[in-house]
């Protein structure tokens, strides 16, 4: 199916300001402001590509063998017609509670399939059968269950809610190479992205951890 995720409309210059007729000059930010944004700075920072030799292995086979869903409201999206062994990265997107990074990796997915065509995106979610889906974006992608008699793949990829009682993710986009290795964690509602739905910063913030998803799979397709 195509791909259409509509951007955030652009006011044209013939239209009236939402402001009244003049926009006001922003004032300029103040001392607290300014010291947020530069502790977002340095945690964000900290984020970056996993070289292959620090990186955690991490068994697809047996996540891709898990059992999967739909959510049967909204059409379905895969990409598995462009599914190759040993040359698909994978994104994962590891949900418990949030939405804004399904909603984010929907929206950049036309452009990451640009890079890398193979790339596969998922869902790791407790329980595809009861799992409520985003109703902000056009398309469902594939639903895996992570939390089985014999299995827990948010403990394999290391992001088990401390409060969750074995069942709840830390919510995170990971980037799994096409050898297995956990390439990329990027937090959402914790660690540097605790931060993601601020009115302040959290816009600065989700196009910060975009921007490294994007190189994150720029550099996995380079070594290929």
């Amino acid at each position: 199916m195509s791909l259409i995720y509509p951007g955030p409309r652009k006011r044209s210059a013939s239209e009236a300001s939402p402001y009244g007729p003049f926009d006001s000059v922003p004032e300029a930010p103040s001392g607290d402001q300014q010291k947020r944004t530069k502790t977002y700075d340095s945690e964000l920072d900290a984020i970056d590509v996993i070289p292959v030799a620090d990186a955690w292995p991490v068994d697809l086979s047996c996540i891709l063998g898990s059992p999967t869903g739909e959510s049967g409201r909204i059409p379905g999206h895969d990409n598995w017609g462009n599914y190759r062994e040993g040359k698909s990265a994978f994104v994962f997107v590891v949900q418990g509670g949030c939405m804004v990074h399904y909603d984010l990796l929907c929206a950049i997915l036309p452009e990451l399939y640009n890079i890398s065509p193979a790339l596969q995106a998922l869902v790791l979610c407790r329980d595809p059968s009861s799992h409520t889906p985003s109703v902000s974006v056009p398309f469902s992608l594939p639903l895996i269950q992570a939390v089985g008699p014999s299995w827990n793949h948010f403990v394999r990829l290391g992001l088990l809610h401390p409060l969750g009682g074995g069942q709840v993710p830390l919510d995170a986009l990971v980037v799994v190479d096409a050898k297995g290795k956990r390439r990329l964690v990027l937090p959402f509602g914790w660690g540097a992205g605790r931060h993601v739905g601020d009115v302040g910063g959290g816009k600065m913030v989700q196009e910060r951890l975009m921007g490294m998803l994007r190189k994150c799979i720029e550099e996995l397709q380079r070594e290929m």
